[in-house]
């Protein structure tokens, strides 16, 4: 089927290279890869560089073989009539597409065929895109100080993976001077050089407070609390939308992705079209992002991870409130006078939170082929003496007896897995990891 998609640049270039061979995919694989391209100008590199490596690949496989591949998909396309879709748009055509599966009971089969027919390419995307000798990455996960760590529970989800490591906390009984010593920055007027070109996602500003200066290099951060105005300028635009009427769920959803609202000045590190994007995007599609601080950590995260793909990412937990009533957290409302409940902070819920909040970063890391067998995951908990450590030749080791680190160490450690230099006297690396 041939779709008229509104392409430019580099991406209409692509389209144009590859026009036969989008010609002959079945629709909805070549409708989703156009959808794709017309996002283009605001994709991270790392998604670029994806859907070059998809049309390279595919335009290598022989063209027998390529349909005999994606035979399954076509044959439910015929069974659910979607030839007959008269729509060419390709973002429009990939709405009614799913639409029409769903209603003839055909979604669930056509999306298992999907997933074969790239399972079936994926081990040459990945080959392409990650070769083995890519660069190591770093995953570091803190708990804020205020949320009440259960000791004898912390991180449980990882009770036969990694190393706990004991750790030395003397001259760092507050937040600031944990997170500097930590990461460098302990002149406070450079940033971290371990965080060059880094992203940092927290639900405050103390991840902010150290790394916002003019040597930051890069560095891309994201604050709930310094979200606040994006968040609710957000919210007043899609409840008004609401109020005035909306034609279907569908409709709603294309008017909240077509929206350009930017974040105020000092809101993010650095601002642009993609990075502004990204944000609202994390607000819309994370379920519980838009009033949950803790969740919008880890969907941010998730989503940092699998679309721009940063070689360090440090993420930091805090601190939520006691969840509401019902009535009052309904997406996009505005609360009435009578609806107000006070706001009550929750040590405890946060903690339970945050446990499996932090592992699903580091299954969805996991997932992803750019961080699996390259990444040194870091677990550290403000005030709490020991370190969580995995890595591809910790992943499975037991725990051992070893002289407590202090926390110039644990950045020496960060900087030589990471191949990064930085200043002498610095630490020393911890010679397990």
């Amino acid at each position: 089927m041939q779709f008229t998609a509104e392409l430019t640049g580099d991406a209409a270039a692509l389209a144009r290279t590859h026009g036969e061979l989008l010609a002959r995919l079945p629709a909805t694989v070549s409708a989703f890869i156009l959808v794709e391209l017309q996002k283009w100008p605001l994709l991270f590199p790392p998604e670029q560089q994806y859907q070059r490596a998809l049309l390279d690949v595919l335009s290598r496989i022989p063209a027998s073989e390529l349909e005999q591949s994606a035979a399954g998909i076509a044959r439910i396309e015929t069974d659910a009539a979607a030839s007959r879709l008269g729509e060419r748009n390709p973002a429009r055509f990939q709405d009614e597409a799913q639409s029409l599966l769903r209603k003839r009971g055909l979604f669930v089969a056509w999306r298992a065929e999907v997933d074969g027919f790239f399972q079936k390419i994926d081990p040459a995307l990945e080959a392409q895109l990650y070769p083995a000798d890519s660069p190591r990455r770093l995953i570091v996960q803190i708990y804020g100080r205020e949320i009440a760590v259960q000791r004898e529970k912390l991180w449980s989800h990882f009770k036969r993976i990694g190393v706990r490591v004991p750790l030395n906390l003397d001259g760092t009984s507050d937040t600031d001077r944990f997170l500097r010593e930590l990461f460098g920055a302990g002149d406070r007027d450079t940033a971290p050089s371990l965080l060059n070109a880094a992203w940092i996602i927290e639900t405050n500003e103390a991840l902010h407070t150290v790394c916002d200066h003019e040597g930051s290099n890069g560095l891309t951060g994201l604050s709930y609390e310094r979200l606040r105005s994006f968040r609710d300028d957000l919210t007043r635009t899609l409840n008004s939308k609401i109020q005035s009427g909306v034609e279907s769920p569908q409709a709603f959803a294309a008017y909240a992705r077509s929206l350009r609202i930017t974040p105020t000045a000092g809101a993010l590190l650095h601002t642009d079209d993609v990075l502004a994007a990204f944000v609202r995007d994390v607000l819309l599609a994370g379920n519980g992002t838009m009033i949950v601080n803790n969740t919008f950590v880890e969907w941010a995260a998730a989503q940092a991870l699998r679309r721009a793909q940063p070689r360090v990412l440090v993420t930091r937990f805090g601190v939520r409130d006691k969840l509401k009533p019902f009535s009052s957290m309904i997406m996009f409302s505005q609360a009435r006078p009578t609806d107000h409940v006070p706001v009550v902070p929750d040590p405890a819920g946060s903690f339970i939170d945050v446990e499996q909040l932090s592992y699903y970063v580091w299954v969805n890391a996991e997932k992803n082929p750019a961080y699996r067998g390259k990444t040194l995951y870091l677990f550290l908990a403000e005030g709490v003496d020991e370190m969580l450590a995995i890595s591809p030749q910790t992943g499975t080791a037991p725990a051992t007896t070893m002289a407590p680190a202090r926390l110039d160490d644990v950045r020496a450690t960060m900087a030589r897995w990471l191949d990064v230099a930085i200043p002498a006297g610095s630490g020393r690396p911890i010679p397990l990891l």
